[in-house]
């Protein structure tokens, strides 16, 4: 039985990209230096037509994303996979709530991503998976060939893929690597906010985006937007226009550059 979902938590997000995002950055005094670096990579199955470049696996609302810190944190050098399913479909009952195993390093969650500056309510799944940063691995998931991605993905994923979106193993040999994207996150704690505050900045080719996000709990979500928008606006950042849809617009100048 499919029923419908209600999320527990909410992440309110402010995108700024080109020019607003470097004067964000530079009223927020960030400094590169200080955040963490990673390297992000997505993946797809880039069809070029006479509309220009589709995307079918965003279409789909299936997002495949690979993260890997370019340096070391403590023990090991850092990496997770995560499959984000957006919007979130009907899920059959044992994907209806948050699920963890530490042991196996996965977590799986149901929020709604709230984008400013119209703030619309939009229901997300995601299963991030730690993986250990071995540089083999990394390379041949990177490869050109369709399907290189397949060693990523763990036994949860394909689970997840199979029970919302109905995607199987052969399903996937179309997959591409889309990379790289150059990022630096920092996590602030802000005196007008609840929660850390998280703001990380991406560049790929000429676009550059700068995306400040908190997380709250749904009864707290628009209060949490507002505080948001007036502490930004405190701090000397003048609020965008628009939100980006920062994701398609990287996956399809990334999809520019591939050989069909």
């Amino acid at each position: 039985m499919v029923e419908t979902l209600t999320a527990t938590a909410a992440e309110i997000k402010i995108s700024f990209s080109g020019a607003e995002a470097r004067r964000a950055l530079a009223a927020l005094g960030l400094q590169g230096g200080e955040g963490r670096r990673r390297t992000i990579y997505f993946c797809d199955s880039p069809r070029k037509g006479g509309d220009g470049i589709s995307l079918p696996f965003l279409k789909l609302g299936v997002i495949f994303r690979l993260r890997v810190d370019s340096e070391d944190h403590g023990v090991r050098r850092e990496m997770d996979m995560t499959v984000k399913l957006r919007p979130c479909p009907p899920l059959p009952p044992e994907w209806q709530k948050d699920l963890r195993d530490e042991d196996e390093g996965w977590e799986f969650k149901i929020e709604e991503d709230r984008t400013g500056p119209a703030f619309r309510p939009l229901l997300s799944a995601s299963l991030q998976a730690d993986r250990k940063a071995d540089e083999e691995l990394v390379e041949s998931a990177l490869r050109p060939e369709r399907g290189a991605l397949d060693e990523l993905l763990t036994k949860p994923h394909r689970h997840l893929l199979r029970d919302a979106v109905a995607l199987g193993k052969g399903d996937l040999k179309g997959l591409r690597a889309l990379g790289p994207v150059r990022a630096v996150r920092w996590k602030q704690d802000w005196d007008t906010l609840p929660h850390s505050v998280a703001i990380e900045e991406w560049t790929v080719k000429d676009l550059h985006f700068v995306e400040v996000s908190v997380r709250a709990d749904i009864a707290d979500a628009i209060r949490t937007e507002e505080l948001l928008a007036q502490t930004l606006r405190s701090r000397g950042v003048d609020l965008p226009r628009t939100g980006e849809m920062k994701t398609q617009l990287v996956l399809t100048a990334l999809a520019r550059d591939l050989e069909f």
